[in-house]
């Protein structure tokens, strides 16, 4: 678990606030993606995603995954994702609809 943890790249967005924005990438899979409710459409999210996106090797995967929310979906597609189709998780008793969604790196 620890050597797999050494692979989970993080990158923030700072302000002189504090942060704005979070993205986490665990090889290519993005694992979380948030930015401040109130700075949502300034174009965060998106340098973001670019940002954890240069960070996957495409000589070693094919592409970016994630399993999005359905209110982000709309996000990922407006940044050049692919829906692959709905996928729920069990979470606390519930489901937790989400959408697997990639980018292709080659």
């Amino acid at each position: 678990m620890v050597e797999r943890a050494k692979l989970f790249y993080v990158a923030v967005y700072p302000s002189g606030c504090g942060i704005l924005g979070v993205a986490g990438l665990d090889l290519n899979e993005i694992r979380l993606l948030c930015v401040s409710p109130e700075r949502r459409r300034d174009g965060i999210g998106r340098l973001l995603l670019q940002h954890i996106q240069s960070m996957v090797p495409s000589i070693l995967f094919p592409d970016v995954f994630v399993y999005s929310s359905v209110q982000a979906r709309e996000f990922y597609r407006a940044c050049g994702f692919l829906e692959q189709g709905p996928v729920n998780f069990a979470f606390g008793g519930d489901e937790l609809p989400t959408y697997f969604m990639t980018f292709p790196l080659r």
